[in-house]
């Protein structure tokens, strides 16, 4: 029985070096590297979108379909799209740290247990991030509109790869809009002690 609460309060060591985290009664770890059933939908997208994307384009083209070439790019993207979404979430220190950091910015707090060494980083990058698919966004909105009128005047594979740009400009555009200034605003609050809550937040809103 002592060897079982001893094993019990030791905190999963996860996410950032140097971090652990523990259960709070009641609920999960708020920050560990297992895949929720949100991820793994996403994957599972991913994988879908890859191997059906090379068949509906050269299925609507013109022409005979090259199938052995159809069915490689199809295999390659179904293990290359969902490979590099699980190695982003690794470089955050794990699914759960990026979920985390994502509540951070969309509430404008960091809880009173998270130490300044691990949410500075965390929303350091986030900003980071959010600059640089903001710019993945616009290049890919120039994109979307020269393949619309490459598609205008060609085949209805190419507004496959329309939709395609389209849907890359708008995840870099559309989500987390105010994230990069809520980021920036936390990060400029100076270091409190332990147990005090960050906030981007007003004060006269956070009542």
């Amino acid at each position: 029985m002592c060897a079982a609460t001893q094993r019990s309060s030791v905190p999963r060591m996860t996410g950032d070096a140097g971090t652990t985290t523990g259960r709070t009664p009641g609920g999960p770890a708020p920050d560990d590297d297992r895949i929720d059933a949100a991820a793994w939908w996403q994957l599972v997208g991913l994988t879908v979108i890859g191997a059906a994307g090379p068949v509906l384009y050269f299925v609507l083209r013109p022409g005979s379909v090259p199938w052995p070439a159809v069915v490689v790019l199809g295999l390659a993207l179904a293990v290359t799209l969902p490979a590099s979404q699980v190695r982003t979430w690794s470089r955050w220190g794990g699914r759960a740290a990026v979920v985390a950091t994502r509540s951070w910015v969309r509430s404008g707090r960091v809880p009173a247990d998270v130490p300044d060494a691990v949410w500075r980083p965390r929303l350091e990058r986030w900003a980071g991030d959010l600059q640089r698919r903001r710019v993945r966004g616009w290049t890919a909105t120039g994109v979307t509109v020269i393949w619309a009128v490459i598609a205008l005047m060609g085949t209805p594979a190419d507004w496959i790869v329309v939709v395609l740009w389209a849907a890359i400009a708008i995840q870099g555009l559309v989500p987390d809009r105010r994230g990069r200034g809520v980021a920036e605003r936390l990060l400029a609050t100076p270091s409190v002690g332990a147990g005090s809550t960050v906030s981007a937040v007003p004060a006269a809103e956070r009542a």
